[in-house]
């Protein structure tokens, strides 16, 4: 799947080749960590570089690929909550894949924290995607989720047999739930240009016992939601 971030640059490239570059790049502050932008958005001076946007897309792209839908392909060994060692996971993509020597644990460091999605999580040696998986993967020991209304974008053709029979996994293994009407018609638009935005009652879901995590910085996974929590919002 192609970086979101990485088509942004891209639509706007041909205005000015050497400010885009800049602004796409990713590069570290020794103050300030890491960046995607120009300069360093704290102290706005220019950080030492570490990725380009042709090298930040395709290890996205690679990584996205192993730590969610096919870790076998590129030959890293999985655990049942998803992690994979970091240094194996750098070997094998320098070994599977070319133009990837220059490979190190920073690089992959650097794509993590600078995630607008947050899809990723370190800890210690290990990394592991912490939604949008296609393969089954126990996330029962991510964090509980706090807030207690969340929302799903669909089409009108799903609208009535959702709110009849309630949110199931289609294409990848958990239901994936925003934090916010804006967020979920952001999620939608990628489907349809229209989305109808639900919303799941999820104060009364988890005092019946169901759960919901924290995946992501507006991203929420479940395994199912049953139709009496859902309802239609007053907008689209």
């Amino acid at each position: 799947m192609v970086d979101i971030f990485y088509y942004s640059i891209k639509k706007v490239y041909t205005k000015n080749f050497y400010y885009d570059f800049l602004v796409s790049m990713l590069s570290e502050c020794k103050e300030h960590g890491y960046f995607r932008a120009k300069s360093c958005p704290i102290c706005e001076e220019e950080g030492k570089f570490v990725m380009n946007d042709r090298e930040l897309s395709s290890l996205s792209r690679i990584m996205a690929g192993a730590l969610r839908h096919f870790p076998e392909k590129i030959g890293v060994m999985m655990d049942g909550h998803g992690w994979v060692d970091i240094e194996d996971l750098i070997n094998s993509i320098g070994t599977s894949r070319s133009g990837f020597r220059w490979l190190r644990k920073k690089h992959i460091k650097a794509l993590v924290e600078t995630d607008p999605r947050e899809r990723y999580q370190i800890d210690g040696g290990m990394i592991r995607a912490t939604y949008g998986h296609t393969i089954d993967i126990d996330l029962s020991d991510l964090p509980e989720a706090e807030i207690d209304e969340f929302f799903y974008p669909v089409t009108e053709e799903e609208l009535d047999m959702i709110l009849e029979g309630g949110l199931h996994p289609t294409d990848r293994k958990k239901v994936h739930l925003s934090g916010s009407i804006e967020k979920a018609r952001e999620a939608g638009e990628v489907r349809t240009e229209d989305p109808i935005i639900l919303k799941i009652d999820g104060k009364k879901a988890k005092k019946d016992g169901m759960k919901i995590y924290h995946a992501g910085k507006d991203v929420y996974v479940t395994d199912g939601i049953d139709e009496k929590y859902i309802s239609k919002t007053k907008e689209k």
